[in-house]
């Protein structure tokens, strides 16, 4: 075998050996983007959706030999429906983390049954309110008393006038105990209504004059 030949079978044979040497670290390369990837977004795709995804940085098939290889080297989670497989990162449990948040968790159920609680107190007093409103006298019958009071009223305070003239202060004691009695109940009439009404005092005794 001559010495040319010789040198050029060495020369393939380095050639063959670089070659495959940058393709097992571009593969390495393509693996790693893919994982980041799906660690990253932390849910699963198809060898499709990363493409899409990737916008172009590397072909489906690039993409589909890096699944492969990071699903028979346990670093993701294949799962096959039907004619498509859908690929997850493994993810890594940080269980400390985990224990934070059902600490959390206890105290939001806690303070969420608290909560629940004291509105279901509320309802039960707002409730019992509503029905000691619904046995009281209705606004419109309150507010024809009130105007037949104010009438009563009236009609004394001329009769008073008349027999503070005549100085019949028997009869003005009389009529003035009569009065005073239909103003205390017109009174208490008027505080109903403001009490069950979002109206002013001021507006109700224009309302009735």
């Amino acid at each position: 075998m001559s010495n040319n030949f010789k040198n050029f079978l060495l020369f393939s044979l380095e050639v063959l050996v670089k070659l495959n040497y940058f393709l097992k670290i571009g593969k390495n390369k393509n693996e790693t983007i893919v994982l980041d990837y799906l660690v990253e977004q932390n849910r699963p795709f198809s060898a499709q959706d990363i493409t899409n995804n990737l916008d172009g940085k590397l072909g489906k098939t690039v993409i589909t030999n890096a699944l492969e290889k990071l699903a028979a080297d346990n670093r993701i989670i294949e799962k096959v429906y039907g004619k498509q497989k859908v690929y997850m990162a493994l993810q890594k449990i940080d269980t400390v983390n985990i224990k934070g948040q059902l600490r959390d968790l206890d105290e939001k159920i806690i303070t969420s049954g608290a909560e629940l609680n004291r509105i279901k107190q509320d309802n039960l007093k707002i409730e019992s309110q509503l029905k000691s409103y619904g046995d009281k006298i209705p606004i419109k019958e309150l507010e024809s008393r009130i105007s037949d009071v104010n009438s009563e009223i009236q009609d004394l305070e001329k009769r008073i006038k008349l027999l503070k003239s005549s100085n019949l202060d028997k009869e003005i004691e009389k009529y003035a105990k009569q009065w005073r009695k239909l103003k205390r109940i017109g009174k208490e009439m008027m505080d109903s209504i403001l009490d069950n009404c979002n109206v002013k005092k001021k507006d109700l005794i224009v309302l009735f004059k």
